[in-house]
């Protein structure tokens, strides 16, 4: 296996998951299966988490499907797709932690571990733009 087919599984299987925790949680989120208290939303532009959800399961979830089926079925779009879905990721758990008024306060272990997999996937999307224009020189 070469080292591009290897970070496109590692890319498809990494960006899958998330997809499915940012989907799920903010489909939780919506029908209230997942409840956090609104203390938390004090002095945001949020008076529920009805747009944190949406933007959790459509933005975070939906860019990280979009770049898992791409890695999986091989599209020339894939490295632009991680890095995108990286960087929303990354900048929906900084909001997060800047903005949500938590007890404790964050970041948590979640927020961080998630941060981190929102690095690697835009990382993984700069490496396969890398090597795609390497093999094209």
């Amino acid at each position: 296996m070469n080292t591009s087919k290897g970070m496109l599984n590692l890319l498809g299987v990494l960006a899958g998951l998330i997809a499915l925790t940012a989907i799920g949680g903010g489909i939780a989120m919506l029908v209230g299966a997942d409840q956090f208290p609104l203390e938390w939303l004090r002095d945001t532009p949020f008076t529920s988490y009805t747009i944190p959800a949406l933007i959790l399961a459509v933005v975070v979830g939906g860019s990280m499907l979009a770049a898992a089926l791409s890695a999986f079925t091989r599209r020339p779009m894939t490295a632009m797709l991680a890095s995108v879905a990286g960087l929303f990721l990354i900048g929906f758990i900084t909001i997060e932690v800047l903005i949500l008024k938590q007890t404790p306060p964050g970041p948590t272990w979640i927020e961080i571990i998630y941060f981190g997999l929102g690095a690697v996937i835009m990382g993984l999307g700069w490496s396969l733009q890398r090597s795609s224009r390497a093999q094209r020189a």
